[in-house]
């Protein structure tokens, strides 16, 4: 009888993607310490296929692994952010340019029903945040590019922590009205429209979210851990000699146990 050894495989990649979308909804901030043994129990796996995604996710500076075996999610300084918003513009208006000119008459209707879910949850932002993800990822499917697709999408788990954070329903509303004009674009096939409605919307959520890290201090909208790993990453001395607080069992708190 021939069986085919898939199991650990797949086991590894739930872990990851899992992990990987419970870190770009922000259910795990920036700067918040993770243990080994706690996402193992979350998840409900040994350790073997945890410490696998964790090296993954690691090798797209995700999640940094210090040397003392510390494991957060990594934060950015307003300078990173700044310098993945110009890598955006440039590879988010290929895939789209792109997507208009090659997608099919089902990622039309696919797209408007992601731009509905946006409409319904402006005021909610983590679920606002998730349809918005589905919504650009869902054009920049169309462009046929599983390489271009695979860059944006390990930009996008770098900042897409902070899209959550920065998010409210007025800053939702207006990012509406871009989001309306790339859908119209995308349906007209309107290459040119839609680079203007695309390269709008990156550069407001960048500008907001570089805005909050310059300042993380005075933002209430800023949790705890952010601020803090932002300020060392910016050299703050008194950050480095405060360090970050340790919130052990962040797996074992957050994560159902999905992966059986």
């Amino acid at each position: 009888m021939k069986i085919e050894q898939i199991s650990s495989v797949t086991l590894r990649e739930k872990v990851y993607a899992q992990l990987k979308q419970k870190i770009i909804s922000a259910e795990i901030l920036p700067g918040e310490v993770m243990t080994l043994q706690g996402l193992a129990d979350g998840f409900g796996v040994s350790l073997m296929p945890v410490r696998e995604a964790l090296r993954q996710l690691q090798s797209e500076r995700v999640i940094v692994i210090e040397s003392n075996k510390r494991i957060y999610v990594n934060a950015l300084t307003a300078r990173e952010v700044e310098e993945i918003l110009r890598v955006r513009l440039v590879l988010e208006t290929m895939a789209a340019k792109a997507a208009c000119r090659l997608r099919s008459e089902d990622a039309v209707a696919r797209t408007k029903r992601d731009l509905e879910a946006m409409e319904a949850n402006l005021a909610h932002p983590p679920e606002y945040m998730r349809a918005n993800s589905q919504f650009h990822f869902g054009i920049y499917g169309e462009a046929g590019s599983a390489v271009l697709l695979q860059l944006i999408d390990s930009l996008w788990a770098r900042v897409g922590p902070y899209f959550v954070i920065s998010s409210n329903e007025d800053q939702n509303h207006q990012a509406m009205r871009l989001h309306r004009g790339m859908w119209t674009a995308f349906a007209a096939k309107d290459a040119a429209r839609m680079t203007v409605c695309l390269q709008g919307d990156l550069r407001r959520a960048g500008g907001i979210i570089m805005s909050l890290l310059q300042n993380p201090a005075d933002d209430s909208a800023v949790p705890p851990s952010v601020a803090r790993r932002t300020e060392r990453r910016g050299g703050e001395a008194a950050a480095r000699r405060n360090g970050t607080r340790r919130r052990h069992g962040v797996g074992s708190r957050r994560i159902a146990s999905v992966v059986r």
